[in-house]
């Protein structure tokens, strides 16, 4: 999952929507973790569990939860619309890890207000489904 996750924050970084380093050195994009800082941040992580994957067909349907936060309301909720923008119906792409993109479709009309952090920081979320292609040596 975490390649998947990871080629979700490449294709985002190419568009400007957020800033990740995937040596983890730097950039407000963490994946499958919200870190205490910077106080401006964006998580991209694994969300429940997808749909069961059919052993013969190469295909996985993880879902994903994208959270944005930051001290201005505004800028946590513009910056997950955005993201939830390019996000939903997107595919087919390959994403600049190589992973095969067939769809990501949002679980939800929009970007979802979850309240603020224990240090006063507004937090967004917004799910998605995805289906992408996985062949490995039994399946496709």
């Amino acid at each position: 999952m975490a390649d998947f996750l990871d080629g979700i924050a490449r294709h985002l970084d190419a568009l400007s929507l957020l800033t990740y380093d995937p040596e983890g050195a730097g950039g407000d994009t963490f994946l499958d973790d919200m870190p205490s800082g910077p106080d401006t941040a964006v998580a991209i992580t694994s969300y429940q569990a997808g749909a069961e994957p059919d052993s013969l067909l190469p295909y996985d349907e993880p879902r994903i939860q994208v959270r944005t936060r930051d001290t201005d309301p505004t800028a946590a909720r513009t910056r997950c619309a955005a993201i939830y923008g390019e996000l939903h119906g997107l595919g087919p792409v390959t994403l600049p890890d190589g992973t095969l993109l067939i769809l990501c479709v949002a679980l939800q009309g929009g970007p979802t207000a979850i309240g603020k952090d224990q240090n006063g920081r507004m937090e967004y979320v917004a799910n998605f489904r995805a289906e992408h292609l996985n062949v490995t040596a039994h399946r496709g």
